[in-house]
């Protein structure tokens, strides 16, 4: 039995290849269902974050192959085209990832707290569908146990530094003063949330939140002061707003290169920053080639927060140390496991030939035949079934003077005085 992953991330891909191998959250069920129905999967789950997307599956077989052909054809890509952008990882290895994924340790923004809620949500999701078996059930749960003493036990999440931040470092980089600029806000979740708090504090002249639900966009601006919309106004907004911030959930574009050419013709040159956030990506990428429009993704952002991050390196090696050891304490109560099972088959096995002998015992006491004859071959061919197997082994390891199965015999079944 074992356990794998395989994904791609931040590390190994740019967010052109990423975007390719992102699920939507809506998705998600449907394709844990299709993952789990892979000939040898026992148990799967989907991590999909901006950063990352990883599957998780426990199986009995190595099925690295059959993996990477179902995230291609899902996708609807040609086999192999994103093969070099992926990593595979089993047993420990995989373990280990993942402790490092929830804890921030293998983030864009090492110690960032938000992967640790999204890996949640995809355990939940997988158990909702149905896709997780104990082996990896037990494994999420170790690694979030894992995650908080890591990040108790370091300083590996304080001085945190987060994509909003950095995209305000570099909106002061442009623009200097905030003061005078409007920032418009596509999406109403956690980042934008995040985003409009940093804009707020830095003395933004005014927040504007686009969501597809304008109820809730308008509680989100409530707490701003800011005005609220739904993503139909998008054409309307732009060429009022000076920085455009857009995650969203969205598998499309809804930011295009002709919604941006016409508010910028209308601003008569006066630029406009914008930031994409969201895999897939939100702003049609050939935006970028419109004079006076910045557009940056979560990637160039990556120079500003690794400038910031420095002191959390150093908690990194005193991190690993807890993670080999959670990961030890893991692979511990998997050979745990593969001996319960054992000993659940040894136990049923002899409970089945009991209770079959037991039961022609019965036969002879209802014929009339001597209650102590009838216990004495009830005994005896209990133990000869019980043995019976055993012994064979015993005597073909005698022949291939197979000592090591021999020394174990004797160590499990027989006492020391023997």
């Amino acid at each position: 039995m074992s356990l794998f992953a395989l994904g791609i991330s931040h590390q190994t891909a740019p967010i052109s290849i990423r975007e390719q191998l992102a699920f939507a959250a809506e998705s998600l069920p449907e394709a844990l269902v299709s993952l789990a129905a892979v000939p040898g999967i026992d148990g799967c789950s989907i991590l999909s974050t901006c950063n990352r997307t990883e599957l998780y599956v426990s199986s009995e077989q190595t099925i690295t192959r059959e993996l990477m052909d179902w995230m291609h054809e899902w996708h609807r890509l040609r086999p192999g085209q994103v093969r070099e952008h992926l990593y595979q990882l089993e047993h420990s290895a995989c373990t280990y990832h993942l402790i490092k994924v929830i804890s921030g340790m293998d983030s864009m923004i090492i110690g960032e707290p938000q992967v640790a809620g999204q890996a949640k949500q995809a355990w939940q999701t997988a158990q909702e569908a149905g896709t997780l078996d104990s082996r990896l059930n037990r494994m999420f749960q170790h690694a979030f146990s894992a995650a908080k003493r890591v990040r108790t036990e370091t300083g590996i999440g304080r001085n945190p530094v987060t994509l909003p931040y950095a995209s305000l470092r570099l909106a002061r980089q442009i623009f200097g003063s905030l003061d005078k600029l409007n920032a418009l806000l596509i999406g109403a979740g956690e980042m934008i949330e995040d985003c409009a708090t940093h804009y707020h504090e830095a003395g933004i002249n005014q927040l504007t939140i686009a969501n597809r639900s304008e109820d809730r966009a308008r509680q989100l601006a409530d707490r701003f002061g800011a005005g609220a919309h739904t993503l139909d106004a998008l054409p309307e907004l732009l060429d009022s707003h000076d920085l455009v911030i857009a995650c969203t959930a969205s598998p499309a574009a809804i930011l295009t290169e002709p919604m941006f050419k016409a508010a910028l013709g209308r601003r008569r040159h006066q630029p406009i920053f914008a930031l994409d956030l969201s895999v897939p990506r939100n702003i049609d990428p050939a935006s970028a080639d419109l004079d006076d429009l910045f557009l940056y993704t979560i990637d160039d952002l990556h120079a500003i927060i690794e400038s910031a991050q420095q002191e959390r390196l150093k908690a990194l090696q005193q991190a690993a140390g807890i993670v080999e050891a959670e990961v030890t304490a893991f692979e511990r109560w998997l050979r745990l496991q593969g001996t319960t099972n054992t000993l659940k088959l040894l136990r049923r096995r002899a409970h089945a030939q009991r209770d079959k002998l037991l039961e022609q015992a019965r036969t002879d006491l209802a014929h009339g035949r001597d209650p102590e004859e009838v216990l004495k071959r009830f005994s005896h061919r209990l133990v000869n079934r019980l043995l019976h197997e055993p012994s064979i082994r015993l005597r073909q390891a005698a022949e291939s003077a197979d000592e090591d199965l021999l020394a174990a015999a004797r160590y499990y079944f027989l006492d020391d005085d023997t």
